[in-house]
């Protein structure tokens, strides 16, 4: 299973907000029943793989109407929403073919990310430090206020001094 780290990191550059909720909440059940078997409970998407999707078709042109219709019933944020719940069984799903040194390294990665505002800034368009999101709106870039990004990002970035440190180390020493 992906790191709650590697999901709210991707979360953070594909949408902007972190969705911390949405992820612990589909973790829960990997404190009772560890590794792959969790993924039986809060992971729908997860069990249609090689059924209704693939990796190559990660979201078929169904769920891209369901993501449209939600936005356009209940609002982006509902629809952003269901995008972070569908990439996190999508994120799960690629994570299960990587062997244990890409795990690895794409966990060092992702920690040495983190303590790169700048980067997240300049290249996923996610101002930590000011709260504040790019958005593509009508063709034109636009800063959008997202305040909720200071306290996620300040969280996670707590979170990851104290129990993930090492995996930077760890890739660090592996890889320079």
């Amino acid at each position: 299973m992906a790191a709650g780290l590697i999901h709210q990191m991707l979360s953070m550059i594909g949408f902007g907000p972190l969705y911390p909720d949405i992820h612990r909440a589909k973790d829960a059940w990997a404190l009772k029943v560890p590794g792959r078997r969790h993924r039986e409970i809060g992971h729908k998407w997860y069990q249609e793989f090689g059924k209704v999707w693939d990796l190559s078709n990660p979201f078929p042109e169904p769920v891209n109407q369901q993501v449209l219709d939600l936005g356009r019933s209940e609002g982006p944020d509902a629809a952003e929403r269901l995008q972070a719940d569908l990439a996190h069984d999508y994120i799960d799903r690629t994570w299960d073919d990587l062997a244990k040194e890409e795990r690895k390294y794409w966990e060092g990665f992702f920690v040495w990310l983190l303590y790169r505002p700048d980067i997240l800034e300049s290249w996923a368009g996610v101002d930590v430090l000011r709260g504040r999101i790019l958005r593509r709106i009508d063709d034109r870039d636009v800063w959008e206020d997202a305040p909720e990004i200071i306290e996620q990002y300040k969280r996670l970035k707590r979170e990851v001094s104290r129990h993930h440190k090492w995996r930077l180390r760890e890739v660090l020493a592996r890889w320079g």
